[in-house]
């Protein structure tokens, strides 16, 4: 679960009305997480391409269908609770290529 995450993108939308869109994206952040008896903190940093299509519902709300692709790595130390007190077990470095994100978002224009 991430601490924090920041991942901006730029997009460029192509076909004549500019529904359909491809782009690139930089990730950083921060976890902690704990699923079973050991737990996980540390950085994670990486980018790749995205794609997306937009969905005009009306005037003022659009829906935005979108799927990331690409690298990521993170840096982490495992910890294991002993009495109440994080215990470090080791440190560890992951390297993942593929599926980065995906989603759909209901964006609603104000002005």
């Amino acid at each position: 679960m991430p601490l924090w995450e920041v991942s901006p993108e730029v997009r460029y939308y192509i076909g004549k009305e500019k529904r359909g869109y491809i782009g690139a994206m930089y990730k950083a952040g921060q976890f902690n997480y704990k699923l079973s008896t050991v737990g996980k903190q540390g950085d994670l940093m990486g980018g790749g391409i995205t794609g997306g299509y937009v969905l005009k519902l009306n005037k003022a709300l659009v829906l935005d269908f979108n799927i990331g692709l690409g690298y990521l790595n993170a840096d982490y130390d495992r910890y294991e609770v002993i009495d109440g007190v994080r215990v470090r077990q080791g440190k560890e470095t992951k390297n993942w290529w593929g599926p980065m994100n995906a989603g759909v978002t209901l964006v609603w224009t104000i002005f």
